[in-house]
């Protein structure tokens, strides 16, 4: 990666040859998760496009850890915006539980939220960046507990993902 393009309160866009990095920062999982979502929807939409929150829509998928969490998470997201042409607008609730059972068939981790937003509209939302996929290169969502702590932020937890463009 060749460095940061732009930093906010919660994500940051990282340049990446031919895709767009996003790295996310969060207190709790549930934060991480919220914001790596916010960060990828801005990604897709201009920066003057607001979205109302007139519908709700409940989410929910599975992974066998919170990698393949977040990439069933932000691919289920891009599935809604681009399949079903609804813009989330915040995430309403979000529960990240973690199951027990570890049995072959059983995933490991499982989300369940609810997000609002609502359907696209040209004339209001422009959307300025095809997200093609989510992938699994340089993927990581770590705890920083027993890692060095971000300057400046009262994050535990950090996230990148690589978007295919």
């Amino acid at each position: 990666m060749k460095g940061r393009i732009n930093v906010s309160p919660g994500y940051e866009v990282l340049e990446h040859t031919a895709d767009v990095g996003l790295r996310g920062l969060g207190k709790t999982p549930e934060e991480l998760f919220t914001n790596m979502a916010f960060g990828m929807t801005r990604l897709i939409l201009s920066p003057d496009s607001h979205v109302s929150h007139d519908e709700e829509r409940h989410i929910e998928v599975d992974g066998y850890d919170l990698e393949s969490l977040m990439v069933a998470w932000l691919s289920e997201l891009l599935f809604q915006i681009y399949s079903e042409g609804f813009l989330p607008g915040a995430v309403q609730s979000i529960r990240i539980k973690e199951h027990r059972s570890t049995s072959a068939d059983s995933d490991g981790y499982s989300i369940s939220a609810v997000i609002s937003g609502e359907k696209s509209r040209p004339e209001v939302h422009q959307l300025v960046l095809e997200i093609k996929g989510v992938t699994y290169h340089l993927l990581k969502v770590e705890c920083l507990d027993n890692l060095e702590k971000e300057p400046d932020h009262e994050a535990k937890w950090r996230a990148q993902v690589i978007l295919d463009i």
